[in-house]
C-alpha cells in the first residue's frame, strides 16, 4: 500500500492525467463520421468504396509478405521464412485434427480466409486509416468547421448542425457557432465557398471527411461475400463426397413427419449460418472501430492505447473463428446422416 501511495507514483499519475486533460483542451480531436454504408472515394475519376480499397491493400500486403518469405528459401529457415512456416505448420496441424485426410484439400481455403481477415482487421489499427481522405461538402445535415493548412483542408473539433444543408451554417453541437473576425478565417471561408463548401454565418467553411481506407469488415458486403463463399464451398464438398445423398438431410421423406421437420430445420440452419457468419465478424469489428473513435475523441492521449491492444486480440480471434467454423462445417458436410450410414 505504501508503494502505491508513494509520492513519486502519485506525482507521475497526476502528471499523466494532467497531460491528458491539457491535450484534450489544447488539441481536441474531431469525432469522425460514423455510418454503416461504405463511403465512395473518387479515384481517377471513378468513385469506389473505401472498404474495397482496404481489401485490396490487405491482398497486396499478403502478396508482399509471401514474396519476402519465399524469395530466399533455406533448409534451416530464419527470419520471416521461419515465422511464416511456424504459422502455416501450426494452422495445418489444427486442420488435420479437424479434417483428417481432407486437410490438404481444405487447408488453402481456410488459411486464405484466416490470413485475409486477420490482415484486414489489423490494418484498421494503422494510423491514417479512417483519418486521411478527401474533404467534401456535407452530405447531410451535419458538418465540421474546416481549417486551411496550405493547399489542404483539415477537420477541426467544431461540429456544426446545418439548418439548410449546403446553404447555411447554424447551431453548433453544444452551443452557438463561435464568432471569429480573423482575416485567416474569412479567407479560408471565401476559398471554401469558391470550392463548393457551405459556410457558417461567420464565413467559415464546413465539410466532412471521406477516408480513403476503412476496415473491410465494417462493410456487410465484405463479410457477406466471405460467408457466401464459405457456405458455397461447404455445399460443394458435401455433394462431392456424398453425391445426391447429401440432400437427404434437407429433404427426408423416409423419416415421416419428424424427418420432414428435422430436414426443414437443417435447411433453415444453413441459411442461418450465412447470417451468423456475416454479422458476427461485422458486429465485432464495427463495434471496435466505433470504440476507438469514441476513446480518441474523449481522451486522445494514452487512453486509446489499451483499446488498441484489445482490438489486436479481437481481430485475431475473429479471423480464427471464421476460419475454424468454416473448417468445422466442411467436416460435418462430408459425413452421411441417413439411416444406412
Amino acid at each position: 500500500m505504501s508503494r502505491v501511495l508513494n509520492p513519486k507514483v502519485v506525482a507521475g499519475v497526476v502528471l499523466v492525467l494532467g497531460a491528458i486533460v491539457v491535450g484534450k483542451l489544447v488539441a481536441p480531436a474531431a469525432l469522425p463520421g460514423i455510418q454503416l454504408p461504405a463511403e465512395m472515394v473518387p479515384i481517377l475519376g471513378v468513385r469506389v468504396p473505401n472498404t474495397l480499397l482496404h481489401t485490396l491493400l490487405a491482398d497486396i500486403t499478403l502478396l508482399i509478405l509471401a514474396f519476402l518469405a519465399t524469395r530466399n528459401m533455406k533448409e534451416i529457415p530464419d527470419g520471416l521464412q521461419n515465422f511464416a512456416e511456424w504459422v502455416i505448420e501450426g494452422f495445418y496441424g489444427l486442420t488435420e485434427d479437424i479434417a483428417g485426410d481432407r486437410a490438404r484439400q481444405w487447408f488453402p481455403l481456410v488459411m486464405t480466409i484466416f490470413l485475409l481477415v486477420l490482415v484486414a482487421n489489423w490494418w484498421e489499427l494503422v494510423p491514417g486509416v479512417d483519418s486521411i481522405g478527401v474533404v467534401e461538402p456535407p452530405h447531410g445535415s451535419k458538418g465540421f468547421v474546416l481549417a486551411k493548412v496550405g493547399p489542404l483542408y483539415a477537420l477541426t473539433a467544431q461540429g456544426v448542425k446545418l439548418e439548410y444543408a449546403g446553404e447555411k451554417g447554424g447551431e453548433m453541437m453544444g452551443g452557438e457557432a463561435e464568432k471569429s473576425g480573423e482575416g485567416a478565417a474569412e479567407e479560408a471561408g471565401k476559398e471554401g465557398k469558391e470550392e463548393g463548401f457551405p459556410t457558417t454565418e461567420d464565413g467559415r467553411p464546413l465539410g466532412v471527411l471521406v477516408p480513403f481506407l476503412r476496415a473491410s469488415a465494417t462493410d456487410l458486403n465484405f463479410t457477406l461475400a466471405l460467408a457466401l463463399i464459405s457456405m458455397a464451398m461447404v455445399q460443394y464438398y458435401g455433394i462431392q463426397a456424398l453425391g445426391m445423398g447429401y440432400f437427404t438431410k434437407f429433404i427426408n421423406l423416409k423419416g415421416g413427419a419428424m424427418g420432414f421437420v428435422v430436414g426443414l430445420i437443417e435447411t433453415i440452419s444453413e441459411f442461418a449460418k450465412i447470417i451468423s457468419f456475416s454479422f458476427r465478424l461485422f458486429g465485432n469489428i464495427f463495434a471496435g472501430q466505433v470504440l476507438l473513435f469514441i476513446m480518441a475523441f474523449l481522451l486522445p492521449w494514452l487512453v486509446p492505447v489499451p483499446f488498441y491492444g484489445l482490438e489486436l486480440f479481437v481481430g485475431l480471434i475473429q479471423a480464427f473463428i471464421f476460419a475454424v467454423l468454416t473448417l468445422a462445417f466442411l467436416a460435418n458436410a462430408v459425413v452421411a446422416h441417413d439411416d444406412h450410414h
